[in-house]
């Protein structure tokens, strides 16, 4: 019997190696992706940006979804792709499988270009609505700044414009915090007024200014979206390439665990056989 689990193991081993060797072969190119966003500036229109992490872990789930598998052109984009986002590295790794391995690195250089192409689009809806909403601001701050330039310009029309100066007068001012200027001034309420004046025309110059900023920056939405390109740093870091072998099957390791499993198998066999051996055969008759 001995050479019996010889051949199921040696036969088991060669199946496998004719099976791997025949099964359609599949190709894997990985990339490796690091995520981050540049410091956030220019007047804290690209701040409260959507979280990075979030917007990779979206990309992630929507792997089975119809809006991927229509960017991707495949039916089920599970099949050929898949993504993982490393949250606590930053690092978002993208796989895609094919027939060959040019077609592995080109289904790889595919899911970057939508992975980036995806991040970037959401990070500028979040910016727009950042310059939509510092819009509305801006506007009101502006509208309450000529408000209060019309009511100290009508305070204006009605203080005299000489008075007698007072040293005691001043002296109290100055006690109180009051500017010098204004404290030992001809008419100090007057003054004050026209340097409040003064301040707000400069201030509603620079409100004017940023309303025509932003409104550019709505009107030339590729303006924005190069903003959104400098914030946003994707390095590769693993780039598309083509695998020198296939990822399945791979021959020699099946045909290793088969053998191995085969002797097993022929040890276990020998076991059983000799535990339901009955005694007759063992040891005949006296």
């Amino acid at each position: 019997m001995e050479p019996l689990y010889f051949f199921v193991s040696a036969g088991l081993t060669l199946a496998t190696l004719i099976f791997s060797l025949l099964w359609p072969k599949t190709y894997t190119s990985q990339v490796v992706v690091s995520l981050s966003l540049a410091n956030q500036s220019n007047q804290g229109l690209l701040s409260n940006l959507p979280s990075l992490p979030g917007l990779a872990q979206g990309f992630v789930d929507l792997q089975q979804t119809k809006l991927l598998a229509n960017q991707l052109g495949v039916d089920d984009p599970t099949r050929f792709y898949k993504a993982r986002f490393d949250e606590k590295r930053g690092l978002l790794f993208l796989t895609a499988e094919g027939r060959s391995a040019a077609e592995a690195s080109e289904r790889a250089e595919r899911i970057l270009e939508v992975a980036r192409k995806y991040l970037q689009r959401n990070l500028l809806e979040g910016a727009q609505a950042n310059l939509r909403a510092a819009m509305a601001q801006t506007r009101l701050d502006l509208q309450a700044a000529q408000d209060a330039l019309k009511s100290i310009q009508a305070e204006l029309a009605r203080a005299p414009d000489r008075a007698a100066s007072s040293p005691t007068i001043a002296a109290a001012l100055e006690a109180r915090g009051s500017d010098p200027q204004i404290a030992r001034a001809t008419n100090p309420a007057y003054t004050s007024l026209s340097l409040d004046e003064s301040r707000l025309r400069s201030q509603i110059a620079q409100l004017e200014a940023r309303i025509n900023t932003l409104n550019d920056l709505l009107m030339q939405p590729q303006s924005t979206s190069q903003l959104v390109n400098q914030t946003l740093l994707v390095q590769v870091l693993v780039p598309p390439a083509e695998p020198l072998r296939p990822s399945f099957p791979r021959p020699a390791l099946f045909t290793v665990v088969a053998g191995v499993l085969g002797l097993l198998m022929g040890v276990l066999w020998a076991f059983i056989a000799e535990a339901v051996r009955s005694p007759d055969s063992e040891g005949g008759s006296p």
